[in-house]
């Protein structure tokens, strides 16, 4: 499945390390965005590994995306070349 995962974490040390959990599941299009081809359960895992590391103040969204023709990008498209997403 294709997900969306976003976040907002005010401690630029907390947000390293969400970074580094995110970025071995999926690819980076925005500062705080990733997007992922992974399965509900590791979604599951990565936002288990991240309330571990975060604040209470700290956010994390993960969106499922059913069909990616859906989103509308521009910009980015060195990363549709790559065939990432």
């Amino acid at each position: 499945m294709r997900f969306v995962i976003c976040y907002d974490i005010s401690d630029p040390k907390v947000w390293r390390k969400v970074y580094k959990i995110l970025k071995s599941y999926g690819i980076r299009t925005q500062y705080s965005v990733f997007e992922t081809s992974i399965s509900e359960e590791t979604v599951r895992k990565i936002i288990e590994d991240c309330e571990k590391v975060i604040d209470k103040n700290d956010k994390i969204f993960a969106f499922k995306v059913k069909d990616y023709k859906n989103i509308i990008r521009i910009g980015g498209e060195d990363l549709l070349k790559k065939n990432v997403f």
